[in-house]
């Protein structure tokens, strides 16, 4: 085990995601215990689980911080209308996931892919970006409702033929982009007019 050094408990908690975040995107994550992560990040497992009390939780953690920094970034200024906004925050989630093959695994097909913890910064972030998307469409009433719902269904189409594409190898991430942009339209540009032209500030 490493030396212990002194930090600050911001530092400390983002010192143990980047270890977390290494050592499940090496693609082990069943087979570790948080004993096993504690000492490779060079603290005591109690100090581990004064952070983070189930393995759950921690890579929910390391998971919402992920797509926290992937979010950060959502004002793009040479997209003319809302679908271009959309078709462009897509193609950054399709690379980053592309680029974290591992973490999207143990988010969806591992024995927590369920769990609330690791479930809901995923649901919390593609909530914002409908709202952000819709909210810029103008879409109201009985229609921003169905816009909604399709929204949610468009999600869950992306994860499952991102996970073909990225992890199963069933499609290339061009088709993958393409056959999302497609249920984009037939989908959520039903009932939103995602040709409407963003208004700049």
């Amino acid at each position: 085990m490493p030396p212990r050094t002194r930090m600050t408990p911001e530092a400390r908690r983002a010192q143990l995601l980047d270890v977390g975040e290494a050592i499940f995107g090496e693609g082990r994550f069943e087979e570790l215990s948080m004993e096993d992560v504690a000492a490779a990040a060079g603290v005591t497992r109690a100090s581990l689980y004064h952070y983070f009390p189930t393995k759950a939780e921690y890579f929910a953690a390391i998971w919402q911080r992920a797509h926290q920094s992937l979010g950060a970034g959502t004002d793009f200024d040479d997209c003319v209308t809302v679908r271009d906004w959309m078709v462009a925050i897509l193609t950054r989630y399709l690379d980053f996931y592309a680029q974290h093959v591992q973490l999207v695994v143990i988010a969806n097909r591992s024995s927590i892919a369920s769990n609330p913890a690791v479930r809901q910064p995923i649901t919390d972030n593609f909530q914002a970006l409908c709202d952000a998307a819709l909210n810029a469409t103008g879409t109201v009433g009985r229609r921003r409702r169905l816009a909604e719902v399709a929204f949610a269904g468009w999600i869950a189409f992306v994860r499952e033929t991102t996970l073909a594409a990225t992890v199963d190898g069933a499609m290339s991430d061009k088709d993958n982009l393409a056959m999302c942009v497609a249920t984009l339209d037939a989908t959520v540009g039903a009932y939103a007019d995602l040709g409407r032209r963003i208004r700049r500030s």
